[in-house]
């Protein structure tokens, strides 16, 4: 039982150590602020709209969350390596580059 716990607890610090090295932590970190910038800004648009509008409204982001998603993911491909912590940085940086592009666009709703 002790062997799986330190084997455990030495493969999670492996893994903190690997993103600190990396520079993935600080990305994640940044992606999950505008994330919640995002959820912020959707949920007050969200109390603004009718029920057709709303309803609408979930259904576009639904649909842009999988295509953000799917994007950034064959964005970071790498053909001919395979994956890394290069890709996944590029992947978070899109993540957060898409992510901050669709929060403006909830903040100027009302503009256009």
């Amino acid at each position: 039982m002790e062997k799986i716990i330190c084997t455990l607890l030495f493969f999670f610090t492996a893994i903190s150590f690997s993103q600190s090295v990396t520079g993935e932590g600080e990305l994640y970190e940044q992606y999950q602020k505008v994330d919640k910038k995002l959820n912020v800004v959707y949920n007050k648009l969200k109390k603004e709209l009718n029920e057709t509008d709303k309803k609408n409204l979930i259904e576009a982001q639904k649909a842009w969350i999988k295509f953000r998603d799917l994007n950034c993911k064959f964005y970071s491909q790498d053909p001919g390596d395979g994956g890394g912590p290069y890709e996944q940085k590029v992947k978070i940086d899109c993540l957060i580059r898409c992510t901050m592009e669709r929060t403006k666009e909830f903040e100027n709703w009302n503009d256009r």
